[in-house]
């Protein structure tokens, strides 16, 4: 057989011919590996508060299908319960300073409690409080106020969100009384109450007058600095929800946006809880 030669220029462009083609076939390969696992993460996160709620719940699988016997083979309830939780959460990681065994004990219990009685949560709970931490304008000056929402049934059996409290530095402004100077005296009504106005002038102390078992009333206050345009809403930077829908228990739920697959609506805090909504407001 004879053998044809061949210039070297050409030897030298097919090898850089193949070298090229292996190059972009292993590209190829990373960019399809890549796109896989980004669909992986999607699948996975938790992309809406309902969809945290059905898979809490043991009611859907990441595909949003009904979960059937099986998933649950493959993932039972405890284990996507904790997938449900901040994984990222210093307080389980042993190796932070932030380790808590006493969080990671009260999680293990709660987990537990949750599968041995069976316990979930009403999506339409009044007791699934929203938190909806805003900023708003006040002189032109930026504050940030959190603005508590909660679920009603109306009268056509619809369901709404109401306003329930608003907190935030903005409304602390009601002075303690320290000094013990400022007060109506007991002979005053003798006086038709003269010193009423002088009272009243003190507008910086106004609440120092007013009975020992005065609670003010920040949510009124809040629609009526609305109303006079003392304040401009703005929007809303966050939103947390606390759920007390589960007896003995409170869960706090907030979303965290990460290119992986614990991302989303997730479990940030949970806790002993004993409160109705109206004290447990007060107390958080």
């Amino acid at each position: 057989m004879t053998l044809i030669p061949v210039p070297g220029r050409l030897v030298a462009l097919i090898f850089f011919l193949l070298l090229v083609a292996k190059n972009n076939n292993c590209y190829s390969q990373t960019i399809v590996k890549q796109e896989n696992q980004n669909e992986k993460n999607f699948l996975v996160r938790t992309k809406q508060f309902n969809e945290f709620v059905d898979r809490f719940n043991y009611k859907v699988n990441f595909h949003g299908d009904s979960a059937d016997s099986e998933f649950k083979s493959k993932i039972p309830r405890d284990k996507l319960i904790n997938s449900l939780f901040d994984l990222k959460d210093p307080r389980v990681d042993p190796n932070n300073e932030r380790y808590s065994k006493k969080y990671v004990d009260e999680k293990t219990e709660f987990i537990s409690e949750m599968i041995l009685k069976n316990l979930s949560i009403n999506k339409h709970s009044g007791k699934i409080i929203a938190e909806a931490r805003s900023r708003v304008l006040l002189k032109g000056t930026p504050h940030v106020i959190s603005i508590f929402l909660s679920q009603e049934v109306s009268g056509n059996n619809t369901v709404k969100w109401v306003i329930n409290d608003v907190k935030g530095d903005l409304f602390n402004f009601f002075k303690s009384d320290t000094s013990l100077v400022r007060f109506i005296p007991p002979s005053s009504n003798e006086t038709d109450f003269l010193n009423l106005k002088r009272a009243l002038d003190d507008t910086d102390h106004l609440q120092y007058y007013s009975s020992k078992d005065y609670c003010p009333d920040y949510l009124s206050v809040f629609y009526y600095m609305i109303n006079s345009k003392l304040i401009q809403f703005e929007y809303t930077e966050e939103i947390i929800y606390h759920i007390i829908d589960i007896p003995g228990w409170f869960i706090k739920v907030k979303e965290f946006n990460r290119n992986e697959m614990n991302s989303g609506w997730l479990i940030t805090d949970i806790g002993k809880n004993t409160f109705d909504k109206f004290n447990y407001l007060k107390n958080n």
